[in-house]
């Protein structure tokens, strides 16, 4: 009697952006899940920056990790990037914030980026879930000062009142053209969909805040580079590396979202093939908090971290703002991590980095 064999089908993700800072996380745990991983860049240089990552080493070796250079969402052919693929993450953005920039440098490669993709991935039949990397800042203001919500309880049923207009107004700061792309990218994702009448499901992800240990870094001098060129990493850098005399840096968010968790819940988002909107939230944050939690759990390293005011502001403002995560926990299972491990994790990765030794 003969026996056969059945070989799983290979499953494929097409990642955009993967050189950020959240990107290299959802590639390892697709990749650690069996995924073949292909990620996009925008240069050659880009592309060996992102092979040569130690979080990488074991995939790139096995053949598991591909990587294609996109040079421009907007005008380039997605077909090559997304043949064979079984699920795309479009989670690349423009966020540097340069008022050298305009409101377009946001605003059309967002949105007519995320469309071209969506219109793109429609034509794709082995394409089963797409996800969009969105952002809070679709959902509520974080410009309004924390208590000026009305203690305010956000839903996935919630957009920020920003329109395009509000962007091209005279004296608008890139903030709000980010904050206005993301919003208007989102949107445009979903009308893409039905236009297309797409086969896929498709779904969204807005995180607050987003920290945890930077893999995308290698090391101590390349840290120094970024910081004060995006927002995760700055936060934390500066808070846990410029001393007991440091200043405390004013936060966007009341809230955070570990890194891990935002990569976990979308990849159980594209596993499960789900459909719509999740807020992806965690703890309650502020920086007094962050730095007192960090003092605590490395008073070794003391010295290094912003000291502050440790008996004031470790806690948010009475009638600040709330965010409703139960959806992500009850429909994809995520279970958020604490302030406590996303800090540990951090100073352990700054550590490696040899961060502490200077």
């Amino acid at each position: 009697m003969s026996s056969t064999t059945t070989t799983a089908p290979v499953q494929r993700v097409l990642i955009t952006g993967l050189n950020g800072f959240i990107t290299p996380h959802i590639a390892h745990i697709f990749l650690s899940n069996g995924w073949i991983v292909r990620g996009t860049v925008r240069s050659e240089s880009k592309k060996e920056r992102v092979l040569s990552l130690p979080l990488f080493k074991p995939f790139v070796e096995d053949g598991k990790l591909e990587i294609a250079i996109v040079e421009d969402f907007v005008s380039s052919d997605w077909s090559e990037a997304l043949q064979g693929v079984t699920a795309v993450v479009h989670a690349a953005s423009a966020s540097v914030f340069d008022q050298q920039l305009s409101a377009d440098d946001f605003i059309k490669p967002a949105v007519d980026g995320t469309t071209r993709l969506v219109q793109a991935a429609a034509k794709v039949e082995t394409i089963k879930a797409f996800a969009y990397v969105s952002s809070i800042v679709a959902v509520l203001n974080i410009l309004l000062p924390h208590t000026a919500h009305g203690a305010k309880t956000y839903t996935e049923g919630d957009w920020v009142s920003f329109i395009e207009e509000d962007a091209r107004k005279e004296g608008a700061m890139s903030h709000q053209w980010y904050i206005i792309s993301k919003k208007l990218a989102e949107l445009a994702a979903y009308d893409a969909h039905k236009s297309s009448n797409a086969k896929f499901a498709l779904s969204s992800y807005c995180p607050p805040a987003v920290y945890g240990p930077p893999e995308h870094i290698a090391s101590a001098d390349e840290l120094a580079k970024i910081v004060g060129t995006d927002m995760s990493v700055t936060q934390l850098a500066k808070l846990l590396t410029d001393g007991e005399d440091g200043v405390l840096i004013p936060e966007f968010n009341v809230v955070y979202v570990d890194v891990r968790d935002l990569a976990l819940a979308i990849f159980k988002g594209i596993h499960l093939q789900a459909k719509g909107r999740y807020l992806i939230v965690g703890e309650t944050i502020t920086s007094q908090k962050t730095v007192n939690t960090a003092r605590q759990i490395r008073p070794d390293l003391a010295k290094y971290i912003v000291k502050g005011q440790p008996d004031v502001g470790a806690e948010v403002a009475e009638g600040v703002y709330k965010v409703d995560a139960s959806k992500s926990e009850r429909e994809l299972g995520i279970k958020y991590r604490t302030l406590e491990d996303t800090v540990r994790d951090t100073i352990s990765k700054f550590e490696e980095l040899g961060v502490y030794q200077k």
